[in-house]
């Protein structure tokens, strides 16, 4: 499958939550869920997911991977991401800004939380939140804060009442692993890394 997505905001790369949502639309099956995502690079054009024996002996081009569950077998289908030479054409308007604008930060918890928003996916407002968070506590004199992977043991509900990010261990200031946490449920984590 091919994706055939667009810049969000002012990127000039295409973002996690772009690929998340269209996997999670366009790739799985009614009983599916994405558990893993995995990105080795900033992308920049289009890309092609590759699954199971698709995947095998792909080595060039590939920025990423991905893994799926079947909810009701338990069967794990992994796959790579393959940037393509197919340029990105459009982008659409993103205030990552306004999502965040409310959060309550605890510092000595390394923990920001968000109540409901209706104007964005579940999984914009957790990578909103950790960009924030980790831009409040942990600023940076090089580079920016990156999605590496994503990690979730279910189905990201829609309807919330409220999104927790809470810091669980950090590398060196360049590598972080994040907890999610909905209404008082652990989802899976989010990981960051220092990009350029």
């Amino acid at each position: 499958m091919k994706t055939e997505l667009k810049f969000k905001g002012s990127r000039d790369y295409l973002h996690s939550t772009d690929f998340y949502t269209w996997l999670s639309t366009a790739v799985c099956d009614e009983n599916q869920i994405v558990t893993k995502l995995i990105f080795k690079q900033l992308i920049h054009r289009q890309c092609e997911v590759l699954l199971g024996q698709g995947a095998a002996g792909v080595e060039e081009n590939i920025v990423g991977a991905v893994q799926f569950l079947d909810k009701n077998t338990r069967e794990c289908i992994s796959g790579v991401i393959v940037e393509t030479a197919t340029p990105v054409d459009e982008s659409y308007p993103f205030d990552e800004d306004a999502l965040v604008k409310d959060a309550e930060i605890v510092a000595s918890q390394q923990q920001i939380t968000a109540s409901c928003r209706n104007d964005c996916t579940t999984v914009e407002l957790v990578v909103a939140l950790t960009k924030k968070l980790h831009n409040t506590l942990f600023s940076l004199n090089k580079g920016k804060w990156l999605v590496g992977q994503l990690n979730f043991s279910d189905e990201l509900p829609i309807v919330y009442e409220s999104v927790s990010i809470k810091t669980a261990r950090m590398m060196q200031n360049k590598f972080s692993i994040n907890d999610v946490i909905i209404d008082g449920k652990r989802f899976g984590t989010v990981q960051f890394i220092v990009g350029e």
